[in-house]
């Protein structure tokens, strides 16, 4: 007959679930910093993950007088945030907006119809629109998914993960 001996109160003390829980949790916020601080990046750069954004139409760095695309005020980069959901969720992202959700714009691109209403502001703004004009098409500018795709954000999350359960443990 064999006999274990170790330290077992330390191991129940290490397999505690609450103590488990407590150092997923910090690995979570850690990603979602992570995550929000590369996408926050990767807008300033114009490049997120090494993607470089559709250069802006002529009318649009003349209205805005810069090049850069998706920034204007620091609105969207300044929106970037994080939420740890549960144990096995963090959302990095933008949150929604009251009218337009214009970081899904971004991302995807999208295409607007022309209204009479917007073709008159539109010439205001000494943007003259063709009559043929129906519709305007904004190209898609990924900022998140370059990212929160790469390999390198999954590896440090993994490596997030790893320090974090090997921390349980020691």
């Amino acid at each position: 007959m064999s006999k274990l001996s170790g330290d077992w109160d330390r191991l129940e003390g290490m397999l505690n679930p609450s103590k488990i829980a407590e150092g997923i949790k910090r690995a979570a916020e850690r990603v979602g910093n992570f995550g929000a601080s590369a996408v926050k990046k990767g807008i300033v750069s114009g490049s997120p993950g090494g993607q470089t954004f559709t250069p802006l139409s002529s009318f649009t760095k003349a209205r805005k007088g810069s090049s850069k695309p998706l920034i204007d005020h620091g609105d969207l980069v300044g929106s970037v945030t994080y939420q740890v959901v549960d144990a096995n969720h963090v959302f990095i992202g933008v949150k929604k907006g009251k009218e337009v959700n214009i970081a899904a714009v971004h991302e995807f691109g999208c295409t607007i119809k022309v209204t009479p209403k917007m073709r008159a502001y539109l010439h205001r703004q000494g943007l003259h629109l063709k009559a043929s004009t129906q519709y305007i098409n904004i190209p898609p500018r990924p900022f998140l998914r370059p990212i929160l795709q790469s390999d390198e954000f999954k590896a440090k999350v993994a490596e997030i993960y790893i320090e974090a359960i090997e921390g349980i443990f020691a």
